[in-house]
């Protein structure tokens, strides 16, 4: 393994999904973009891979009056793969997944 190996990743294919996200949640990523230097996909992206390494699957309930809309978002292979593996071992649809991936990364963020 060489340094540049060690010191950032390569390229990997991302591929264009619709995730349905809570408003809310949607919103408070883009206040993040302001903060850091990431977009919104970055973002969800690096919350999925951090909920496949942890496997910190806990639901949350929705807020009554909550809106959830449709994003497109470019997600990595890996992470794809990964929610697959999560959605088969825990039974919940990949459109909670990647709220609570999104959830679990602000509630950390907040911390």
């Amino acid at each position: 393994m060489s340094y540049l190996d060690s010191r950032h990743n390569k390229r990997e294919k991302k591929l264009r999904r619709n995730y349905e996200i809570d408003s809310s949640l949607y919103e408070s990523l883009e206040e993040l973009t302001l903060i850091y230097q990431a977009t919104v996909a970055d973002l969800i992206n690096t919350a999925i891979e951090y909920l496949i390494k942890t496997e910190n699957v806990l639901l949350y309930e929705k807020p009554k009056n909550e809106i959830t809309t449709i994003h497109t978002i470019n997600i990595r292979e890996s992470n794809i793969a990964g929610m697959d593996k999560l959605k088969d071992k825990y039974g919940i649809s990949i459109y909670k997944l990647v709220n609570i991936a999104i959830r679990n990364l602000l509630d950390d963020y907040h911390k």
